[in-house]
């Protein structure tokens, strides 16, 4: 919220997401939805019998990264159709980026490592052709801001 008490929200217009695969870089085309890494913490009981009012204790185990979908409209043998393929059938882990908008004209990038599942692919009859790529992450995530977007230009 502003000094006004205006909202700030942006929309994710120019939000991109770039996988390297095979050590190619590659900005995945059409995506309409990114997945953001957001840790679970686990847990373990250290509960014993003096614990104070006969309650549970438990600590902070170690951190899940989780899962999430990249969703992009379903162009059938693109790059970014290719790459994807290539990522789940190789079963690598892949370095990964994402940039979403933030204030200032700049980007919030989340990169990190991940695993492609699945991809699932769906063909409708009077609507656009989707591809669901199910994805876990793996290791920790790191987010900074940047100026600007990765070129993957050649």
């Amino acid at each position: 919220m502003d000094a006004n008490g205006n909202s700030e929200a942006q929309d994710g217009y120019g939000s991109g997401f770039f996988l390297r695969v095979g050590g190619v870089w590659v900005e995945m085309d059409e995506v309409t939805d990114i997945p953001i890494a957001d840790p679970t913490a686990d847990d373990y009981e250290v509960t014993h019998f003096k614990s104070p009012g006969k309650t549970k204790e438990y600590r902070s185990g170690w951190n899940e990264p989780g899962e999430g979908s990249l969703v992009v409209n379903y162009i059938a043998g693109s790059p970014t159709d290719v790459a994807l393929k290539e990522a789940r059938a190789s079963g690598e882990v892949c370095p990964y980026e994402s940039y979403v908008p933030a204030p200032d004209d700049k980007w919030m990038k989340t990169e990190g490592f991940l695993i492609v599942k699945s991809r699932g692919r769906a063909i409708p009859m009077a609507d656009r052709m989707q591809q669901t790529v199910n994805v876990r992450f793996t290791g920790a995530p790191t987010e900074a801001i940047a100026t600007e977007q990765r070129d993957v230009t050649p």
